[in-house]
């Protein structure tokens, strides 16, 4: 096997955060290699990522949860993730679920002293009690609500963690109350893919070298996990206004002590400092992946075909599908 000496943990660590970061760049190749590799590792692996494919596209794009149509076929997750991929993000669920979760902890400060903090209660309520959500959801819809993507959200209502099931629930809600922006394609990723920032603060790896970088340059190891984050992390090829996203990056750079339009004066001296101290692993990981890529081009085509034909066969008879699956 390519990777060998390291805990499956941190694998899975690894490429599980390389994917989310390849979704929001918009890099189709690196999510098809990497959605196989996965395939490859284990049936825990293919389990996951069914899930994490709903979660994902609520997270990047809340809108196309309309189109979370899946077969027991693992190309069926992958297409929906590439769908995402090629789009422009839309993040308002992901903003909104956060600033939630944070209220539903008794975290007061997200609050603005406006009338939109009342969406924030009305979710962190969801977290509370999500059986009475989602039967409030289905009674005060607005008319002309989109019915499938709250149908999708119901069905992955319980995936994840807890803010992974607010993200679901303030999508629903978005859907229920607001009307849905327009999503279109975006521009086509970057070539050379900047493999250090998949080893983030949700990595072993990126964990101990963000704190090794923070302590030498004496900031905030906090303030130096977020900035990675919104400035690198967080980067998408494309994006629609999404308010609530911006809403809760900022709300977050405020807890941390850092204000958001202050933050590139950090982030930018230490940038060179976090590349460098993860330059060894971001190569073992290119690495490893390559490897594996060249001993499986057959396997990353096949998908690749499977993939193409069962997005072509969606577009033309989704509606059929919805009702299928």
């Amino acid at each position: 096997m390519v990777i060998i000496g390291k805990r499956h943990a941190d694998i899975d660590a690894r490429f599980r955060s390389l994917l989310q970061k390849a979704v929001r760049r918009g890099n189709v190749e690196l999510v098809l290699t990497t959605s196989a590799l996965l395939e490859s590792l284990s049936t825990k692996e293919k389990n996951w990522f069914r899930n994490r494919t709903a979660v994902i596209t609520f997270e990047e794009c809340w809108p196309l949860g309309t189109d979370l149509v899946f077969n027991r076929k693992y190309h069926s997750k992958v297409a929906a993730l590439i769908k995402v991929t090629r789009s422009a993000k839309a993040k308002d669920a992901t903003g909104l679920g956060l600033l939630a979760c944070a209220l539903f902890e008794g975290d007061l400060s997200v609050f603005s002293g406006t009338p939109e903090d009342r969406h924030i209660k009305i979710i962190a309520n969801a977290i509370q009690r999500p059986e009475d959500f989602w039967d409030w959801l289905d009674k005060n819809a607005e008319p002309g609500s989109p019915k499938a993507l709250i149908e999708n959200a119901i069905r992955y209502k319980n995936v994840g963690r807890r803010r992974d099931k607010a993200v679901v629930q303030a999508a629903a809600y978005l859907a229920a109350s607001t009307q849905i922006p327009q999503i279109g394609p975006a521009v086509h990723a970057d070539k050379v893919f900047p493999y250090w920032i998949a080893l983030d603060m949700h990595t072993p790896q990126g964990r101990r070298a963000l704190k090794d970088v923070a302590r030498d340059l004496h900031i905030s190891r906090k303030q130096l996990e977020w900035s990675m984050f919104y400035f690198e992390g967080a980067k998408t090829n494309a994006a629609v206004e999404s308010s609530w996203w911006q809403r809760s990056c900022e709300w977050y750079f405020q807890k941390t002590g850092l204000p958001i339009e202050e933050a590139h004066l950090l982030w930018e001296p230490a940038k060179p400092q976090v590349i460098e101290a993860l330059a060894d692993e971001s190569r073992q990981l290119h690495r490893e992946l390559y490897t594996w890529k060249l001993a499986n081009l057959e396997k990353i085509e096949n998908l690749k075909k499977q993939v193409e034909l069962y997005s072509s066969h969606f577009e033309s008879g989704h509606l059929d599908q919805l009702e299928l699956f």
